[in-house]
């Protein structure tokens, strides 16, 4: 119940930034991104379109594609599960049951194979624990992961707001590894 009470009032924070201002912070996001992780060593990378007041991703998708980066969508397979399908130079898309915004391809990758994972977030608290939409999706796939195999480093991308000044994380909850915000910050958490 706090949780929901949290996304509610971070969910109308949002709606008071113009999308010209949104446009911008996300531009500046990004540019802070791709100055401070080095992907040299990285093939596959997991992104997403945004949604609702979600930062957008869309440098980051030009800049990785550049790079011949194998860049990754989510993609919701049912009310329990989600993989990530590959984006590729001619793609088809759909808007899912949520009204987000998925790749039609079928080239999906085990979860053990991404090196990078953009995650969207509702917001984050003070020990990078993300608040999400409540569906549980990206917690249950991060939780598959096999840590002794290989797991991918964990990004969020956020406005300064969304940053919580608060603990809310569960023990279920997915973890950041690195938070990035417009105040050309990056925020580490420790494991």
């Amino acid at each position: 119940m706090v949780k929901n009470k949290i996304r509610k009032s971070l969910f109308e924070q949002g709606q008071s930034i113009s999308d010209s201002s949104k446009s911008n912070i996300s531009f500046l996001i990004q540019e802070n991104v791709l100055e401070k992780i080095n992907t040299h060593e990285m093939q596959n990378i997991a992104l997403y379109f945004p949604f609702r007041n979600e930062v957008n991703t869309n440098l980051l998708i030009q800049a990785f594609t550049k790079l011949k980066k194998n860049i990754y969508i989510p993609k919701v397979i049912d009310d329990e599960m989600m993989a990530f399908n590959l984006l590729d130079e001619q793609p088809n898309f759909f808007i899912n049951q949520f009204g987000i915004k998925e790749v039609k391809s079928e080239d999906y990758v085990n979860i053990n194979e991404i090196d990078l994972m953009f995650i969207p977030m509702a917001g984050v608290d003070l020990n990078g624990y993300r608040l999400g939409y409540g569906s549980g999706y990206f917690d249950r796939i991060i939780g598959s992961i096999n840590e002794e195999v290989s797991r991918p480093l964990l990004v969020g991308l956020c406005y300064q707001y969304q940053i919580c000044n608060m603990h809310f994380g569960e023990k279920h909850d997915l973890k950041y590894d690195y938070v990035f915000s417009e105040n050309n910050q990056m925020i580490s958490y420790p494991s």
